[in-house]
Formats: C-alpha cells, sequence, structure tokens
C-alpha cells in the first residue's frame, strides 16, 4: 500500500527565490513587496543588483534589510541577468528534491498573494518537476500549454515558445543542466532569450512531469523602456536559433 503523504513534509516545500535587477527604482519595490507579502512563508529570496546606475539598489538594500529571509548583493561590474542567475542558482541547497526555484524579474511581480500555495499544491499533488504558465500584460492574459505530442516526443526545440512565466523548476532539475548549454558560441552566458537557455533543457530532461499553470501568477512588465523585447531584438532572434540548434536532452528519471 501506497504511503499516505505526511502533511508535514507537504509544508517542507522550500522556495529558492531569484531576483535578477538592473535599473528598476521604479518597479523593485512592488516586486519585492508581492514576495514579501506571499500567504505562504517558506521562501529564500537572494536579489543580484547588476550595477545599477539609477537608486534600485539603494531601494531594494532596504526592504531586504527590514526581511530576514531577504538577501541582496551588488555586482561591481555588470555582467548579465543569466550569468547572476547561474551564480544564485549554483549555490548549495541542502535539500534540492524539496527546493523549488523561481525566476522573477526585477521589474515584475508576483499578481497574487496565493502564488507559492497554488505552487505548492501543483507540486505536491502532481509530482512535477517544473511548471510554466499564465502571466498577465499590457495585452492581457497569455500563457499556453505545449500540445501532448510535442510534450510526448520532445519536440520542444521545432515548436513556439510557450514556457513563460511564470517560470519554476525544481532544483535537482536544475543541477542536471549541463553548464555549457548556456553559453553562446563565444563561449559567453546568453545576454538575451536566456529563458529558452534554461528551460528548453528541462522541459525535455522532465517528460510527462511538467505542468501548465492556467491561473495568473505573474505580472509581466512589457512597458518597461530597456526591455530585450524593445531594444535588442534582433538579436533575441538569433540568440533563440542558436539555442534550438542545440543537442536535444533524453527524458530522466528524478527522485
Amino acid at each position: 500500500m501506497k504511503k499516505e503523504q505526511d502533511p508535514v513534509e507537504e509544508n517542507k516545500l522550500l522556495f529558492n527565490i531569484v531576483v535578477p535587477l538592473f535599473n528598476a527604482e521604479k518597479y523593485i519595490e512592488k516586486c519585492l513587496n508581492s514576495i514579501i507579502n506571499q500567504s505562504y512563508k517558506r521562501f529564500q529570496v537572494q536579489v543580484v543588483d547588476d550595477c545599477s546606475g539609477d537608486s534600485s539598489y539603494e531601494i531594494a538594500s532596504s526592504i531586504c534589510k527590514e526581511n530576514k529571509n531577504l538577501k541582496i548583493l551588488r555586482n561591481p561590474r555588470r555582467i548579465g541577468a543569466l550569468n547572476n542567475i547561474c551564480n544564485l542558482l549554483n549555490k548549495k541547497i541542502k535539500e534540492p528534491t524539496k527546493t523549488v526555484d523561481l525566476i522573477i524579474d526585477g521589474d515584475d511581480y508576483l499578481y497574487s498573494d496565493d502564488v507559492f500555495n497554488i505552487l505548492k499544491e501543483k507540486y505536491i499533488k502532481t509530482n512535477c518537476l517544473i511548471t510554466y504558465g499564465s502571466h498577465i500584460s499590457s495585452k492581457g492574459v497569455q500563457g499556453k500549454k505545449y500540445p501532448r505530442l510535442i510534450r510526448e516526443f520532445n519536440l520542444f526545440r521545432k515548436y513556439f515558445w510557450y514556457g513563460s512565466h511564470l517560470r519554476t523548476f525544481r532544483h535537482d532539475l536544475w543541477l542536471a543542466l549541463n553548464p555549457q548549454d548556456l553559453l553562446n558560441k563565444k563561449q559567453e552566458y546568453y545576454s538575451v532569450a536566456w529563458d529558452l537557455a534554461i528551460m528548453l533543457p528541462m522541459l525535455e530532461m522532465a517528460g510527462k512531469r511538467q505542468e501548465f499553470i492556467k491561473e495568473v501568477l505573474y505580472a509581466y512588465n512589457d512597458k518597461n523602456p530597456i526591455s530585450d523585447h524593445r531594444i535588442r531584438r534582433k538579436e533575441q532572434i538569433l540568440a533563440a536559433r542558436e539555442i534550438r540548434q542545440k543537442r536535444i536532452y533524453n527524458k530522466r528519471n528524478f527522485y
């Protein structure tokens, strides 16, 4: 007989949140408060300011000082979002199978106070390894689920990009990713389209253990004038093409 899940064990799920930040002084307070105000409180937040030229660091630092599970660091020089994300996600995690990583951009925010509760229920009930879902922007609610055949035959790289906000994944899935696949042909971290670089391999490895969350969990700030899709669109397209041509990961079994 299958052992029933201990309710205490369910509550041990830890959310490990990374917030890359660059010149987002108008948005970072709302971003961090949307995390702090979550009803599920077992989380830790790592904010990294990538050498902002405005008051982003000062605002974020003031908030982090008042919250023990928020930490912030500041780079002496700009290294890019993906490099920062990798540095923080590669820090030692005590229980990778019970830790879920989230990436929240410093100019975006979580849509409600129940986001972590929704995610917790999804991970526990479905035993999934990775989620993606619906988000809201100036264009309204967006988000679609990959069709069954795409998931079954591992065709993510040949299909439309659906692996969007809110992106979450179990930490042991992240650890299985080959760091080399996060680098471009110049052996540098992708400066654009990095969401494809991290999500495509993990979607491929997860196989059936992936979930689309229909509820809106994330507010995407597509009006930020320094967003990549506004100022670096051509680079995005070229990087995405290169990432899609990389080797396909096989499905893997995880605990």
